[in-house]
C-alpha cells in the first residue's frame, strides 16, 4: 500500500510541475524552489522576448563529483542580458565557476552561452529548477526562465576506498568566529599614540640641526580597468556629458542619467529594477554594494530625485558635480576592497 501511495504521488508532481514548485522538495528528491513559483517577466514594447534554454553536461554524475549548467540566451542587439550574481542551488549542488561567451547569429540576433560548473552533493534524480535570466533596455528591466534540467547523481561514499578521499570537496559550512575588528582598532590607535609620545620626547632632546627633514611621500594612485556593466555605464555618463542634456533639459537629463545607473545597478549586482522606488532600489542594493559606493549612491539618488520629481532647475555646476557623482559611484561599485582600503 506504502509503494501505492508513493507511486501516485511521483505521477501527480510529474503532471504539475509548478505544483510541485511551490509545494516544497518533490517526491522524488528533486532541487525545490526557493520562495514562489518563478515566470516569465512583462514584455518591453517594441522588443522581442530573449529566448533562454539550459541543459546539463553530463546529465548522469557520481556524488561529488562535477558537471557544466549551459545556458544559452538568443536576444536582441538591443538588449543587455544577464544571470543573477550566485544561484540558490543548496544543498543539492554547489556553483564552483562560471564563465560565458558570445556569438552574432547570421539573422541579426546575438547568443550568450553561460557555463556554470557545478559540484553535486546529494543523490538521486534531482532536478536544477528554472534559471532566470535578466534583461534591460533603456532603463527598463524584465527577465524569462529556463526550462528546469534533470540530473542523476549515483555511487555512495562505501563506493570509496580511501574514506578520506573526498574530504577536500566538501560543501562549504558556515564558521562563527569573534569579532576582533574593533580591539585591533583600538590597539592600533594606542599604539599609534605611544609611538607619537616617544617619538616627540627624542626629538626634543635631539638637537634641532641633527633632526631630519620631513618629506612628504605622495599617495600611490591606483588604477583599474573598467570593464563590462562598469564600462557601458562610464561610457554612456560621458555621451549624456558631451550631449549636454542635464544642462539643455534638466528633467529630461537626469531621467536618462537615472536609467543608465539603473541599468548598471542590475547588469553589476542582478538587482531587480522594474517598478522600483529609489528607496527600495537602494535596500536591494544595500545588500550587494560596498558600504562607500552604497553611501555615495544613496546621497547622489537624493539629489537626481529632487530634479526629477521636484522640478528643481540646477545649476550648470551642480549638474557637472552630479555627472562626476555618477562615474565615482560607478568606480567605487566595483573598486576591489584591497584598493578600496588604499584610497
Amino acid at each position: 500500500m506504502t509503494r501505492v501511495v508513493a507511486a501516485l504521488a511521483l505521477l501527480v508532481a510529474a503532471a504539475s510541475p509548478a505544483a510541485a514548485q511551490d509545494a516544497g522538495p518533490p517526491a522524488d528528491g528533486g532541487v525545490p524552489d526557493a520562495g514562489p513559483i518563478v515566470v516569465d517577466g512583462p514584455d518591453l514594447l517594441g522588443l522581442a522576448r530573449p529566448q533562454a534554454s539550459a541543459a546539463a553536461a553530463p546529465s548522469r554524475v557520481r556524488l561529488g563529483d562535477t558537471l557544466t549548467l549551459f545556458v544559452e540566451v538568443v536576444y536582441d542587439e538591443k538588449v543587455n542580458v544577464n544571470l543573477p550574481a550566485t544561484l540558490d542551488l543548496d544543498p543539492y549542488f554547489e556553483e564552483v565557476r562560471r564563465s560565458s561567451s558570445d556569438e552574432r547569429r547570421t539573422d541579426g540576433t546575438r547568443k550568450r552561452t553561460f557555463q556554470i560548473q557545478l559540484r553535486a552533493w546529494e543523490l538521486g534524480d534531482l532536478r536544477i529548477p528554472p534559471i532566470q535570466v535578466g534583461y534591460t533596455a533603456a532603463g527598463q528591466q524584465s527577465w524569462v526562465v529556463t526550462n528546469t534540467v534533470p540530473v542523476e547523481v549515483t555511487g555512495s561514499l562505501a563506493d570509496v576506498d580511501d574514506k578520506t578521499a573526498l574530504l577536500g570537496d566538501t560543501p562549504p559550512v558556515p564558521l562563527k568566529s569573534r569579532d576582533w575588528r574593533w580591539p585591533i582598532v583600538a590597539a592600533t590607535v594606542l599604539l599609534v599614540v605611544v609611538i607619537a609620545l616617544v617619538a616627540r620626547r627624542l626629538l626634543r632632546k635631539k638637537p634641532a640641526a641633527l633632526r631630519p627633514a620631513v618629506q612628504f611621500v605622495p599617495p600611490v594612485a591606483f588604477k583599474m580597468k573598467m570593464t563590462g556593466p562598469a564600462e557601458r555605464a562610464l561610457a554612456a555618463i560621458d555621451a549624456l556629458a558631451q550631449a549636454g542634456t542635464c544642462v539643455r533639459d534638466p528633467r529630461v537629463g537626469y531621467d536618462e542619467l537615472v536609467g543608465i545607473m539603473r541599468t548598471f545597478a542590475t547588469e553589476q549586482f542582478g538587482v531587480p529594477i522594474l517598478d522600483r522606488t529609489t528607496d527600495e532600489l537602494l535596500l536591494s542594493l544595500g545588500r550587494h554594494m560596498p558600504r562607500p559606493a552604497h553611501a555615495l549612491a544613496r546621497r547622489w539618488f537624493a539629489r537626481c530625485d529632487l530634479v526629477k520629481y521636484a522640478a528643481e532647475h540646477p545649476p550648470e555646476d551642480r549638474v557637472a558635480r552630479d555627472l562626476e557623482g555618477a562615474r565615482e559611484v560607478v568606480v567605487e561599485a566595483v573598486r576591489p576592497p584591497a584598493e578600496a582600503a588604499h584610497g
